[in-house]
């Protein structure tokens, strides 16, 4: 019998571009809470971003935010922990990105990280470009290395989805750190690289949160959508997968209907009866 649940947000919960979950969604959720399962979202959005985009009243327990940086209580939005590049960890990532002259962002530190830094330099990708837009007033542009200060909750580079190879470089250069692959929200095509501190992901941050609950990975059934999904499916002992994920993802985990006929729903009732 599972104890707990972990889901993704965008594409799993929420189908993409929609800011509404299904009625079946919806009363899924809420059966799996009246059976005693803790009901965890992992989501790769800020909490400034998630809480612009959650329904009213979703029924979770949890959130793990920010790809793992962040873990929150979700009914009273307490905050329980928070995992941060240091100021010298990130000034040496952005030093290394800066030689490939390509586009990032800095995100601040939690609970600021809708807040951020970029180098904006030609050609400006266009996925990039609408993330700018889609938070006004909150980019800080820099043109050196010496305007960047403090801390940081991660890098974001956006890669033309003809550049896997450099998302593997930089990958490589970067082994130190959480580096984790993910695909844009905006477009659906474009690849994120997010840099993280070392360790960071949902996989390690839903563990941290399982050992305060006293549950084990092994009482869990996950359900994903992406790339950076793997690393808490791979733990949970009845990991699924969305049909329309990306095909590697299909073939390396069970499958359940598509975001958008209420996956979600057949993956509770599936889970409720193991």
């Amino acid at each position: 019998m599972i104890r707990a649940i972990i889901i993704d947000l965008d594409g799993t919960t929420l189908p993409r571009g929609r800011n509404s979950i299904s009625k079946e969604n919806q009363e899924a959720l809420e059966e799996a809470g009246r059976q005693g399962i803790t009901r965890i979202l992992a989501t790769g959005r800020s909490v400034f971003s998630f809480q612009n985009a959650l329904p009213e009243g979703l029924p979770i327990d949890y959130m793990v935010f920010s790809s793992g940086a962040g873990i929150m209580h979700w009914n009273d939005k307490r905050l329980i922990g928070t995992r941060e590049l240091s100021a010298e960890a990130t000034i040496e990532i952005a030093s290394m990105l800066w030689k490939y002259n390509i586009n990032f962002t800095i995100q601040q530190p939690i609970p600021d990280n809708h807040h951020f830094y970029y180098r904006n330099t030609s050609p400006l990708h266009e996925d990039f470009r609408r993330r700018i837009e889609n938070y006004p007033g909150l980019g800080t542009p820099i043109q050196s290395i010496q305007d960047i200060r403090g801390e940081a909750t991660q890098f974001l580079v956006i890669l033309d989805a003809s550049q896997i190879q450099l998302h593997g470089e930089i990958q490589e250069k970067l082994s130190g750190y959480s580096v984790i692959r993910s695909t844009s929200p905006i477009d659906n095509q474009a690849i994120w690289t997010e840099i993280f501190a070392p360790n960071v992901n949902k996989g390690t941050s839903c563990q941290i949160l399982l050992d305060q609950l006293g549950i084990r990975y092994a009482e869990c059934a996950g359900l994903g959508n992406d790339y950076n999904d793997i690393d808490f499916l791979e733990r949970c002992g009845y990991p699924y997968i969305v049909a329309n994920a990306p095909e590697p993802l299909r073939a390396k985990f069970n499958n359940v209907t598509n975001d958008t006929d209420s996956g979600l729903a057949e993956f509770i009732h599936t889970a409720l009866s193991l």
